[in-house]
């Protein structure tokens, strides 16, 4: 299930009550979006809509089998070209340092609340509120639910912090103990991720201060100390909290990990590996959205050492865990080019105007595209849209305001439906996310897994439903249908089709399923194929295997198969050590396999 919709569709939710409540306030006003869509639409906004196109085409040309996957991205898209209007209305209307300080004292104020869960969290007062404050037991998380995330929004919050006081719009006596406590929180974050966010810093920052020069001395330093604090307290909390502790205290922070950490042999150094192989097969245009999983699961074992995937056991990669090679590998060369070089093209005119707002947003950039580089933040829907929000506010040159106070009555009629379309669009999206969450909460009800006979029957009905009616849900309602897919039975049930196609896209622990599946549908070949593959991506599965091939009466014809499978994996992880049934049980007679119509 997608355990994060809620979280996603909030934040869309947000978003497009931020474009209403700004063509409200702005109603009728010509200094507000006066010609804004029509005659000035921002780069950021043109930006979004492209890629929402090439998502919504891509997808139909390449026929890829959840299309509504790709649409929920492209909607995404256009909610973001919204409400970059909308940002460029209040930076008309406002200014860009003022609008950038809000966002700057929203992320402190958002870093701060995330620093006392995770205070909480390691001191193990958190506990009295699992589920709500702690997730994990003895992992420094905050409420982001990773600990990498949190590293990635405290350091926004931190970097936010400098540029308040670089403005003078913070205090230097609350400048201070803020930096100093946010700061010492990331002592207490795991993640190796806030190193490269330092060093990203400090290629970053001189090259501006290069480029700006002498007026941007303040602000530069604001940043400097921000991302000098980080690496100060990855030394110095240890010690510090050893005087109010009797016991020992030993921090495991992102430096000390970074010391036992070797990225050769890793698991994400494997998948990288995948990443550029899966490119290289297909470079021009990739293999689809959402594509990455099969693909890397379907390379060949060579590429595993001693050709069993050994890390990571039982987890399917959905990702590289690097989004670039990630949309190389599923977007090809045209989707990435214009992904990043559109985002150049949007965020180019701030290398011309080099103010301080710019430095600020463009160090924020600097962060979620670091972080990318070893991980996918920005595939979470509640990160993107706040890294949406930086290229949108960056100015490049844009009019003054006074250019937009006066207007006949012709322009401002036509100002006011363009204001009046993008609020239909706006309501429009908002039913539509609403609508669906009511149906994701009937796809939950119906993954309750209930015992009796009428109830599983109501919740396959159900999924059925979900899977024929809400594109965008389709994969999630076939997916929970491998549940109710029993392939020891007499018969196969048709919609079993269905549950090979989640399969498909993207196969978990489970995707033996299809195998087995395919060969009680006589294509043998692909049988053995598919199970292959499976079982060099999940060796650590192979008593799951050998229950259902050895101990069935409809998959003699596997037998051989998996105990040369199953022997090799002995060999290549002695430790393991996998009972291989190399006795074979009597073959009984069954009849011929039917399947339902």
């Amino acid at each position: 299930m997608l355990s994060s919709f809620y979280l996603e569709a909030g934040s869309l939710l947000f978003a497009l009550i931020f474009v209403l409540m700004s063509v409200v306030m702005f109603w009728g006003n010509a200094s507000g979006f006066s010609g804004s869509l029509k005659q000035n639409c921002p780069p950021a906004s043109i930006y979004f809509i492209v890629l929402a196109i090439f998502w919504a085409m891509q997808a139909r040309i390449m026929k890829l089998p959840y299309i509504g996957l790709s649409d929920m991205v492209a909607w995404t898209f256009v909610v973001y070209a919204l409400v970059g209007w909308a940002c460029r209305g209040w930076v008309l209307r406002v200014g860009q340092e003022r609008v950038v300080s809000i966002l700057a004292w929203v992320l402190v104020l958002g870093a701060c609340l995330q620093g006392v869960v995770a205070w909480l969290q390691y001191s193990g007062k958190a506990a009295a509120f699992s589920g709500y404050l702690m997730y994990r037991p003895n992992i420094v998380e905050g409420q982001l639910g990773q600990y990498n995330h949190l590293g990635h929004f405290m350091m926004w919050g931190i970097l936010s912090a400098g540029y308040l006081w670089g403005v003078k719009r913070m205090a230097v006596w609350l400048f201070v103990p803020i930096i100093v406590y946010l700061t010492a929180t990331t002592g207490i974050i795991t993640s190796r991720a806030l190193i490269a966010y330092v060093l990203a810093m400090a290629i970053l920052l001189p090259i501006w201060r290069v480029l700006a020069g002498k007026s941007a001395n303040r602000v530069v330093m604001g940043l400097v100390l921000a991302a000098a604090g980080v690496i100060v307290f990855q030394f110095a909390l240890e010690p510090i909290l050893q005087i109010f502790s009797d016991a020992p205290t030993h921090l495991d922070n992102g430096i000390a990990r970074l010391g036992e950490h070797s990225h050769e042999g890793s698991g994400r150094s494997y998948e990288w590996k995948k990443a550029w192989a899966v490119f290289q097969t297909a470079p021009v245009w990739g293999y689809g959205w959402g594509s990455y999983p099969v693909q890397s699961f379907l390379l060949d074992e060579h590429i595993y050492p001693k050709a069993f995937r050994l890390y990571d056991p039982n987890v399917l990669f959905t990702h590289s865990h690097n989004s670039f090679l990630n949309l190389l590998a599923e977007m090809g060369l045209v989707g990435t080019l214009l992904i990043l070089g559109g985002l150049a093209w949007v965020i180019s005119g701030c290398l011309k105007m080099r103010n301080a707002p710019n430095l600020l947003l463009l160090a924020l950039m600097t962060v979620s595209l670091t972080h990318s580089f070893l991980e996918y933040p920005l595939w979470y829907i509640y990160f993107l849209t706040v890294f949406a929000l930086f290229p949108m506010l960056m100015t490049t040159g844009l009019p003054n305001v006074s250019e937009f106070v006066s207007g006949s009555l012709k322009n401002r009629l036509s100002n006011n439906k363009w204001a009046i379309s993008v609020a239909l669009l706006a309501l429009a999206m908002i039913f539509g996310i609403t609508r669906l969450g009511f149906a994701y909460n009937e796809l939950v009800a119906a993954n309750k897994k209930n015992n009796t006979t009428s109830e599983r029957t109501q919740e396959i009905m159900q999924l059925l439903h979900t899977s024929r009616t809400e594109p965008m849900l389709a994969h999630y309602a076939d997916i929970t249908l491998i549940n109710y897919t029993q392939i020891n039975s007499e018969t196969l049930p048709q919609w079993a089709n269905l549950a090979q196609k989640s399969i498909g896209f993207r196969p978990y622990a489970h995707a033996y399923k299809n195998g087995l599946i395919l060969y009680r549908q006589g294509k043998v070949a692909e049988a053995k194929h598919w199970l292959h593959q499976t079982y060099r991506y999940y060796p650590h599965q192979m008593h799951v295997y050998g229950n259902e091939i050895m101990l069935s009466p409809y998959y003699t014809g596997l037998r051989q198969q998996f105990t040369e499978e199953c022997e090799a994996y002995r060999h290549a992880d002695p430790k393991k050590a996998p009972i291989c049934a190399e006795a074979l049980p009597s073959e009984p007679k069954i009849k011929k396999n039917k399947i339902i119509n």
